[in-house]
This record gives structure tokens, sequence and C-alpha cells, in this order.
């Protein structure tokens, strides 16, 4: 290996919320590929508190601060939505790779502008979709494309919980860029995309919450006939309302696969023939810490070898991805309706499911 491949690289992480946490302890399980360097907070009370924790060698307490620092070689962005594209754009700008949090931008048009940005500076990016680095999905995708299943005919997935926290949560936040399909709607849009590729039409439906993001959407999407491959539909739901199976289904001619889960998947099963003379099959796997592990790894692939983006979660599929989900959002209705009687006002009564799911973007206060 050359020196370039050889060495550990050097991470920087943007903020210090429940995310940026979980990344920084997967990050300590590779000490012979990565070096925890340095880390960002608004403040540099939380910034010392979190280096602290996680063993980081320098504290900033400002952005501007950790993208200004030579000896970080990339750079993790765990914050709200709304700083993706302005905290990305800077530290491309400062020479370092990153990796955003999903969504990568809100917009197709700035997940565009990014990536312009990163082939610029000849510099790697990727979105932080770390299920399409889970060899579980993979290995459901090949199934799925090998043909022994037949054609797929449909994809089924949902992603959601109900939420019920303080207005200016940055699920439910718009300063924040919250609502569900931004949040959670980004799981089911990237398995259709990894399955599918982007839907020749979509048909949706949602609704907005009182702080005026939406809260529950649910879409349709159509993949015309093309050769020898028949025309395929998905359904897609996101809801911050209710509490939905989490699962995702890929119904082919003659089977289907079914994932255990659409974020973190540990088990797929493969569903051989139809009826009551169907054969399953589960494979399961076991992931290293909180699952980042890989996604860690396949960041540090591509910057050791010189690389730009990822053949996992390249930039075609992340565009593709953004203009589905503006697509999706146009389908919402504008109208906003009054905040319900009764509703509530603090984090308390949240499962513990949906406390870990709503704080997945690291959102600091």
């Amino acid at each position: 290996m050359t020196e370039t491949q050889d060495k550990r690289i050097r991470w920087g992480i943007i903020s210090t919320g429940h995310i940026a946490g979980v990344f920084a302890r997967d990050l300590a399980l590779l000490p012979d590929e990565a070096e925890l360097a340095a880390v960002a907070s608004r403040t540099q009370d939380k910034a010392d508190a979190f280096a602290a924790e996680h063993g980081f060698a320098r504290s900033y307490g400002s952005y501007a601060e950790l993208a200004a620092d030579d000896a970080i070689d990339a750079v993790y962005i765990a914050t709200p939505h709304n700083d993706h594209v302005g905290s990305a754009r800077m530290c491309l700008e400062a020479g370092k790779s990153v990796l955003v949090e999903k969504p990568l931008t809100t917009s197709a048009a700035d997940t565009e502008s990014l990536i312009g940005l990163a082939r610029e500076r000849g510099l790697f990016l990727m979105e932080a979709l770390w299920t399409r680095t889970n060899p579980l999905l993979r290995k459901a995708v090949e199934v799925a494309h090998s043909g022994e299943l037949g054609p797929i005919r449909h994809l089924d997935v949902s992603f959601g919980f109900r939420f019920s926290g303080p207005d200016d949560h940055r699920l439910i936040d718009p300063a924040q860029a919250g609502g569900a399909i931004w949040d959670l709607g980004v799981y089911p849009t990237h398995l259709s995309n990894v399955f599918l590729g982007e839907p020749t039409d979509l048909v949706g439906f949602g609704h907005r919450t009182h702080t005026g993001v939406d809260s529950h959407a649910a879409a349709t999407l159509r993949f015309a006939a093309d050769g020898d491959r028949p025309e395929i539909t998905a359904s897609l739901l996101a809801s911050l309302e209710i509490d939905p199976t989490n699962r995702a289904t890929v119904f082919c001619e003659q089977g289907k696969i079914e994932l255990d889960s659409v974020v973190k998947p540990e088990s797929i099963t493969v569903v051989r023939g139809t009826g009551g003379d169907a054969e399953r099959e589960e494979i399961v796997t076991q992931l290293l810490g909180g699952g980042y592990t890989l996604q860690a790894q396949e960041v540090m692939l591509g910057v050791r070898s010189g690389k730009l983006e990822s053949p996992l979660v390249p930039w075609a599929d992340s565009l593709a991805v953004a203009r589905t989900l503006d697509r999706w959002l146009e389908t919402v209705t504008d109208e906003v309706p009054a905040k319900p009687a009764g509703s509530a006002t603090s984090g308390s009564g949240r499962s513990d499911f949906a406390q870990s799911a709503s704080d997945r973007s690291g959102s600091e206060r």
C-alpha cells in the first residue's frame, strides 16, 4: 500500500448531538484506520465535554475553526438539516472530504451544487445514508436483481413513529428543516432507489402539523417498463403520527424479500415461491458497534484511494433521491392545522424508540 492508502484518516465532527456521539463511538472501534482529531460545537463548553467523553484531541467552539484545521482529512457533519449545505460547503472549500448526515441537502438544486463543488475541488463527498453500506441490504439487492425470484413487481416500505415533543424540536421545527419526508422519508426513498432507480411518476398525499412541516405522507411510485423489465410500483410511507412496521418488502413474481428494518437491517428473509409451497431462508448479520463503522470505512476507503464518491452511495443516486423528495414534498397540502388541544409541549411520553429515532441527525440545543 502507498503511504496515502495506509495512513489513518484524521476525522473531525461538526455537532455534538446524539448521532454525533454514536458515530464517534464507532470511529473509536477503528483505531488502526481512524484518528479522532477534533470536534466542533456552537459553544466551547459543549465541544470540550464531547472531546473529553469520546477522546478527541482538539475541540472548537465554532464550526469555522474546525474547517480551518489543517490536520483534518474528513469531516462528519451531524447538524440539523438546515445546516447541511452551509457546513458542507465550508468544509469542502477548506479542502476537507465530507460525510453529510442524510438528507445531503434539502433540495435537488442544493444537492447538485454541493456535488459540483466536490467535483471542482477534487474531494470525496458522501451522503450518510448508512443503510446503503449494510451488507444485508446489498445482499437483498443482489438477490432481487439476480432474477431468481422473477422480475420485481412492487416495493412496500414504511418508516415512522408517533412523535410528541416541543415545537422547537428539530423534527417539527421549520427553521431547522423539520418534517417527516426529509427526516424519515429519505430512508424509504433511498431503498426504492437502490432497488429500482428513479421513478417515472409519483403520486403523493400528505398533510402538515401545526408548526407547518409535513407530519404524515405517503407516495405511490411508478417505474416504467424498460425492455424485458415490466412496469414496477412502490408504496412509501413516512410518518411522525403513527407507529408503522418500519420494514420493507420487495415483491417479485416468484417470491419476495423481507427486510426486518428500514434503517438498520439485521436480518433479511428470502421467500422462494408463493403460497404453501414457498421456502423461506433467513440471512442474518451482526454489525460492529452502532452500525456506523461500515459507513466510516467506506468514506476512508474513498479518501485513501483518491475517489470522489462511493459506489455504494453514488452522487447520481443522492441527486435522484433529492429530486424524488422534492416531488413528494410538492404533494403535501399547504394547509396548516391549529395546534391540537392538550398536545405535548415537552419530550415526555415518547417511547425509547421514538427518542432514539428522533435524535438521529444529532441536533444540538
